[in-house]
């Protein structure tokens, strides 16, 4: 796979990052560990552009209300759905 930034044609696929994301609500700020990444000799350590919107819509869509400030993305992906229509 090549970088998405520099083009470098050598980046691993296999490495995890912990990063700092803010709620979609804007209301708090977490500590997502273990997400996956991607590593380049030339730029280092980085999640790409795809898994970042990944995350994003998991944050939307999950409710994460019960979870604290730091949690791993596998814990995420488990979080339950949010309800947003009661239907009967």
């Amino acid at each position: 796979m090549e970088c998405l930034w520099c083009n470098a044609p050598d980046v691993e696929e296999s490495e995890k990052k912990d990063c700092y994301w803010i709620m979609p609500d804007g209301k708090r700020s977490i500590k997502l560990l273990q997400v996956p990444a991607l590593n380049c000799p030339g730029c280092g350590v980085y999640v790409s552009d795809h898994m970042n919107q990944k995350v994003d819509e998991a944050l939307s869509i999950h409710d994460l209300s019960e979870y604290p400030d730091e949690f791993t993305y596998d814990q995420l992906l488990l979080a339950p759905v949010k309800q947003l229509f009661n239907w009967k």
